[in-house]
């Protein structure tokens, strides 16, 4: 059975496909508005900047630590080791709360993710991230209810007196392949200067093609993705910004062979990129490399990850 077409869920992805609802409905669940492009945006390549080495081990089924080394002119270079814990664990099912996080033990800077599910249809999330600095704590917190046919969220970054950005969304199914819904920006710099703005999503999707839209008064968005065979997928991107008048169309695969998957991409301001993984079948190792060159400067970057995986947790990613 396919994952491809079920949308990312939560901070930590959970099987797509084993995700349930109470209820009756004969339209799917939408998602929400920030996963509204999630088809097109996984298949595009998800570069790798200087070199990556990444350890992971299981010590339970709830529980599996992990570590990192990075060399990297863009990324935070270094070493880092953090894991995953998984509270409650009934028979076979893994229950939340679930907790994610890493540090780096020279500088302390820490990432922090928390899954909770107090019912099934609410999630509750944060993302907590210290940086090296002595500077503010960035927070993300999330508070979504899904039904069986509409998903109601609420986002809310760095929230403090003086600043803050907070959206509002809701994602409708109102037949079995269209999708409508919405989202309100709440943004203030001040405690009473609060600027607002407003944006429509739209989706038309069947189980081997999708097509959504979202616009407002900054700009318009648009992405369409199709399976054209059981191991290809194509996905075209356009952008539009408002303020700078600026356009730019994506066009972007995905092919997966038996053991390895190669990712593909080029926009209109002649960026090539290229992607390719492997998971060697004789020893517990995922790798990978990637390749991003603007034509127009000739200048290029090259990155390689290397995943130990003794446990098989990232088989398959």
């Amino acid at each position: 059975m396919s994952c491809n077409s079920c949308p990312p869920f939560g901070g930590y992805k959970f099987p797509s496909c084993f995700q349930r609802h109470s209820g009756v409905s004969n339209k799917k669940n939408p998602g929400n508005v920030q996963t509204l492009h999630s088809l097109a945006h996984n298949v595009m390549p998800k570069f790798y900047d200087g070199v990556e080495l990444d350890y992971y081990h299981r010590l339970a089924p709830n529980k599996f630590i992990s570590a990192a080394w990075v060399l990297s002119h863009v990324r935070a270079a270094g070493f880092r080791f953090g894991g995953l814990y998984t509270f409650r664990v009934l028979d076979d099912f893994m229950l939340t709360p679930t907790i994610v996080g890493d540090i780096h033990p020279t500088t302390l800077a820490a990432n922090l993710n928390i899954l909770y599910y107090p019912f099934k249809p609410l999630r509750l999330e944060a993302v907590l991230q210290k940086p090296g600095e002595d500077v503010p704590v960035e927070t993300q917190y999330t508070i979504e209810w899904t039904r069986p046919s509409d998903t109601w969220a609420a986002n809310f970054y760095n929230v403090r007196n003086e600043n803050g950005r907070c959206t509002l969304s809701v994602m409708r199914s109102i037949t079995q392949h269209w999708a409508i819904g919405g989202e309100l920006l709440l943004e203030w710099n001040e405690p009473k200067n609060l600027m607002t703005d407003l944006a429509f999503a739209a989706r038309y999707s069947h189980h081997h093609y999708s097509f959504a839209a979202t616009a407002s008064r900054q700009g318009l968005d648009v992405s369409y993705w199709q399976r054209i065979h059981p191991q290809i997928q194509m996905a075209n991107l356009l952008a539009w910004n408002r303020s700078t008048r600026k356009t730019i169309a994506t066009i972007c695969y995905q092919w997966n062979f038996w053991n390895c998957a190669v990712h593909g991409m080029i926009d209109s301001d002649a960026l090539v990129g290229f992607m390719w993984t492997k998971y060697l079948s004789y020893i517990p190792i995922q790798m990978g490399f990637s390749v991003v060159m603007s034509l127009p400067t000739d200048r290029f970057a090259f990155g390689m990850r290397f995943v130990l995986d003794p446990s098989g947790l990232r088989r398959g990613d």
